[in-house]
């Protein structure tokens, strides 16, 4: 796979990213026009944010760099076509990355932080950078600077569109960006001849001109329930295989599954 990339790999996609202003916000199941603003119930730092869900281009070529720095996590795919990869090369690799485990997320963020010359957040049990996504026991370190995946609280502020969706009475939209699925969220019918994923930035953005964080891919968000013992990691926003009805429908998987409509994005300090 990384073979059949490697001919536009070199000019792969850069970050990113907008910042989401800290403040006092609402996050929960409630939508509708609403005063948010005097029924807040969470307070949150500033923080920077991708624009888009990380693109399969993006991600190769950090897996690359990784891999010859003693990095192991896996290649993903290129979105998917139902639940197969598409070809590497399709649209130049501009589809969300799939089919990786929450902790392939993890490590790709140490990885894309250490490339970009950022301190990377997540560490093993000796208090070192991980660089092994087959270790599912991570520490913060909360002195760095570097990229991490956003807490559910983190993810589902900037998907309302943060303190610009309070003041352009968007932040009660169902959907990121609007009421309509249809304008922001790629759920596609079962029987479309493009059933699968498609490129990013193909609709239209939030309030904050973030992209697909409804429909498309799901994104694993650093929060978890342990049941009967296993941590089972949260994944939002829904995608073209399950359709969400809101912005506060979340799921869980165990960190050592990777799903074909499953990607992430990630957050990184102001």
């Amino acid at each position: 796979m990384l073979s059949a990339f490697s001919t536009f790999a070199a000019g792969a996609q850069s970050t990113n990213e907008v910042v989401v202003t800290g403040g006092r916000y609402y996050v929960g199941n409630v939508f509708g026009q609403h005063d948010y603003a005097a029924h807040t119930n969470i307070s949150l730092n500033s923080y920077r944010i991708m624009r888009t869900e990380v693109t399969y281009r993006l991600y190769s070529d950090v897996h690359e760099w990784a891999l010859e720095r003693g990095y192991t996590f896996g290649v993903g795919c290129n979105g998917a076509t139902f639940e197969d990869c598409l070809q590497s090369d399709t649209d130049d690799g501009t589809h969300p990355v799939t089919s990786v485990e929450w902790s392939d997320a993890v490590i790709f963020a140490n990885a894309l932080s250490e490339k970009t010359g950022l301190r990377p957040v997540y560490l093993t049990r000796k208090g070192v950078p991980a660089r092994d996504s087959s270790s599912y026991e991570f520490t913060q370190d909360t002195r760095a600077d570097g990229y991490r995946l956003p807490t559910t609280e983190e993810w589902q502020v900037a998907a309302r569109g943060g303190k610009a969706g309070m003041d352009n009475a968007r932040y009660g939209f169902r959907f990121a960006g609007s009421n309509n699925a249809k304008a922001v969220a790629w759920f596609p019918e079962f029987d479309d001849p493009n059933f699968g994923t498609t490129r990013v930035k193909t609709l239209k953005p939030n309030a904050l001109g973030l992209y697909d964080m409804s429909g498309n891919v799901s994104e694993w968000v650093d929060d978890f329930d342990t049941v009967s013992g296993v941590k089972m990691y949260y994944f939002c926003g829904g995608s073209y295989l399950i359709r969400t009805g809101s912005l506060a429908g979340c799921d869980t998987h165990s960190a050592g599954y990777a799903l074909p409509d499953t990607g992430f994005r990630l957050v990184r300090k102001f």
